[in-house]
């Protein structure tokens, strides 16, 4: 293994790489480059230590050394890490297809199967776009352009299909071309890093996914309910549940469920989320065990083997989840939602927020209440209707409702007195309650000389309805003004 330290030698700031090789001690000045520059340079020393007399270098590498200047070469010559006549080959352009196999040769025993599925189709599509024999360094920033304007329109390969297997011609969404430009710009960053090219065409495309509000969804209850009732048994039921209720994601978040996962006492389960694992101290989560996600899973636990591990052992990464969903939600007769499945859960995570404080849905969804507020809280059709029953009349006739009489508490009017008799009674209590708070607000105090109202000063603190706090705060869910 190679080391790095920063050192100071005769008067001069720089790196140095130091490593064994051949049972001696070695060590190669790099000079005053940056830190990035100093690991990379440390990490293809070590495979030359590794490959040397046994087999060839890895290919990047190999590139690498290509790459490399005159003075650099000798460095590595001198160490005898490379034969002397390597200094005199003459450098050899890098093609798309020698770059692109040597970056996901090097990922692919690092990142997981879907990102390396997702990383190859853009692979793909740059081979396909720019042919695999042309050079890296030929690359500039307008072709990246063109690659871009190319992926929106006339790429053919990723039209979305109809029903029946027919393309649509509306093209790639706008945020899967920018993730690809964020997978583009990986490549190019690597052949940066490894001297290959001196800058990223790709830099400057815009490549960061925005909310995209047309596929955003809110699936109710009433139609959650609907579908639910036409899933073929409990192990469905319990997915659906799952990503509803308790927000998951599916089929990363269940795929790992385990029954020691589940808390049945305490009301609680454990979720391991691949996605976020290797952000610190968020590789699991905890979720309440909601009653109907707990009767599903109970009838599920019957009919699992003796010595089940998994929750749901027949799914994995390579699962088809959505068309047998298409199927329950066609069967309840309600009209599919853009995002099968991801819908669901900001459905949940919007259900959750609305009765608990922001910091803690965000935790029990597993993301923050910044991605939360643009990918995940949407606005319902209920909320609006609430917002209409909550919101203080403001003086004059308003949509039908009476307006307050001067010094009446707001949401106080003679309403009730048509309501049968237990409300009635109960609507009665609550003006009394309300009133022995309030006291005297509205009215014009009592000079304390004559008796007499006088005028009441523009201090004057008056008592806060209830519906003129916050959307989330507390005394308004204990008051049962938000349903």
């Amino acid at each position: 293994m190679a080391s790095l330290r920063q050192v100071n030698t005769r008067g001069r700031d720089g790196w140095q790489v130091r490593f064994s090789f051949q049972k001696q001690r070695k060590l190669i000045w790099l000079g005053g480059v940056d830190e990035l520059d100093a690991k990379n340079w440390k990490r293809h020393v070590e495979q030359l230590v590794a490959s040397y007399g046994k087999t060839t270098p890895a290919k990047a590498t190999t590139l690498w050394l290509t790459a490399l200047s005159a003075d650099d070469r000798s460095k590595l010559s001198t160490a005898g890490l490379i034969e002397p006549d390597v200094q005199q080959v003459e450098r050899k352009p890098v093609t798309f297809a020698e770059l692109l196999e040597s970056y996901l040769s090097q990922r692919k025993a690092e990142i997981k199967p879907r990102t390396f599925i997702a990383l190859q189709t853009v692979a793909d599509r740059l081979n396909e776009f720019f042919k695999a024999s042309t050079s890296i360094d030929s690359i500039t920033a307008m072709d990246a352009r063109r690659f871009r304007k190319w992926l929106e329109g006339a790429n053919k390969r990723d039209k979305p299909t109809d029903e029946n297997g027919n393309r649509i011609e509306a093209g790639l969404a706008q945020n899967t071309v920018r993730r690809r430009i964020g997978r583009c710009r990986q490549f190019f960053k690597q052949a940066v890093t490894d001297g290959l090219i001196e800058r990223n065409p790709f830099d400057g495309i815009p490549a960061n996914v925005r909310s995209n509000k047309s596929r955003q969804h809110y699936v109710d209850r009433e139609t959650f309910a609907k579908v639910l009732a036409k899933a073929p048994n409990a192990r469905w039921r319990a997915l659906l549940l799952f990503a509803r209720l308790g927000a998951l994601r599916v089929p990363s978040e269940v795929l790992g469920l385990r029954w020691s996962d589940i808390a049945w006492d305490e009301k609680r389960f454990t979720v391991h989320s691949p996605k976020t694992e290797h952000h610190e101290g968020r590789d699991t989560r905890i979720v309440p065990l909601f009653p109907e996600l707990e009767t599903e899973l109970l009838a599920l636990h019957l009919e699992a083997e003796p010595r089940a591990e998994f929750v749901f052992p027949g799914i994995d990464e390579n699962t088809n989840l959505r068309t047998t969903l298409e199927k329950i939600i066609r069967r309840a007769g309600v009209q599919q939602w853009p995002k099968l499945w991801q819908n669901l859960r900001a459905s949940g995570s919007t259900d959750l927020a609305r009765t608990l404080p922001g910091h803690v849905a965000a935790a029990i969804c597993g993301h923050t209440e910044q991605i939360a507020k643009e990918h995940y809280w949407q606005v319902a059709g209920s909320d609006l209707d609430a917002a209409l029953n909550l919101m203080p009349r403001i003086g004059g006739h308003n949509g039908g409702h009476n307006v307050c009489p001067e010094g009446a508490i707001p949401g106080n009017s003679t309403a009730g007195d048509n309501l049968p008799e237990s409300q009635n009674d109960q609507a009665k209590q609550g003006k009394s309650a309300l009133k022995a708070v309030a006291g005297n607000c509205g009215r014009k105090p009592l000079n304390s000389r004559s008796g007499a109202r006088t005028r009441t000063p523009i201090t004057e603190h008056r008592i806060l309805s209830p519906v003129c706090l916050p959307f989330h705060h507390p005394a308004n869910v204990l008051l049962g003004l938000i349903s």
